[in-house]
């Protein structure tokens, strides 16, 4: 690991402007900084749902948060939950999901599926304080990128190109996943009894994404994990949502 291979991983996972001169992440990706990213991501969003909510309403709060959290992120993740849906869940051969997976155009499961889990991020977050929504971002943004990172290590990729082939470089896994839950769990500290109430849920939400994906298309692509991203950060906004 090196600042070399942050800057990958930053570059990768949100659009701050850290990327090689012709674009790309970089030939190390850190995979291993994937929660901690997620958690900063979601210290952003954070403080604006603190700021926003205490200034108007809760309710715009939320709102403000899920937006920069897309802002952040250049919307990479909810653009892999869209694809992810209309190819996970439609009809066809696998050659035909993968397809859809990569045509930009939504279909209505993709849309179907951005406007629930948007709709359902603003819904738990506007339930809490200030205090425990900023909290909960910044936990969510953790493991749902220790999620992320899990599906990268365990589930074969099934494309021949693409982003993946980077992130799925077969070079220090092990030592990747675990500094990975070790600064998740930095994160978790700052409410462990509701991280830990949550994680099994995390875990739940993403084995059952890796199943539909094993059986649908034979492994992983970059879509699945955009969806494991946001599933599982709305798993732990859910959590945290219950009084």
């Amino acid at each position: 690991m090196s600042i070399r291979s942050l800057r990958a991983a930053v570059s990768f996972l949100t659009v701050l402007p850290v990327a090689n001169e012709d674009g790309s992440p970089g030939a190390r990706l850190g995979r291993a900084y994937f929660p901690a990213i997620g958690a900063l991501v979601g210290l952003g969003a954070g403080v604006a749902f603190t700021v926003v909510g205490a200034a108007m309403t809760p309710l715009l709060g939320a709102a403000t948060a899920v937006a920069v959290l897309c802002v952040l992120t250049g919307a990479i993740h909810i653009d892999g939950l869209a694809d992810s849906a209309d190819g996970l869940l439609g009809r066809g051969a696998v050659a035909h999901r993968l397809e859809v997976m990569r045509d930009p155009r939504l279909g209505s499961y993709g849309v179907t599926a951005i406007v629930a889990v948007l709709l359902l991020d603003v819904a738990a977050l506007s339930s809490m304080s200030g205090l425990r929504g900023l909290v909960a971002l910044v936990i969510a943004g953790a493991l749902s990128r220790l999620a992320t990172l899990g599906v990268i290590v365990f589930v074969p990729y099934v494309r021949a190109s693409g982003l993946g082939v980077t992130a799925w470089d077969s070079r220090h896994r092990a030592l990747d996943l675990g500094v990975g839950a070790a600064s998740a769990a930095v994160a978790c500290a700052l409410d462990w009894k509701r991280a830990l109430i949550a994680l099994p849920f995390v875990a739940l939400a993403a084995l059952l994404l890796v199943v539909l994906a094993r059986r649908r298309i034979g492994g992983a692509t970059g879509d699945v994990c955009g969806a494991t991203a946001e599933l599982c950060q709305l798993v732990v906004l859910l959590v945290f949502a219950v009084r």
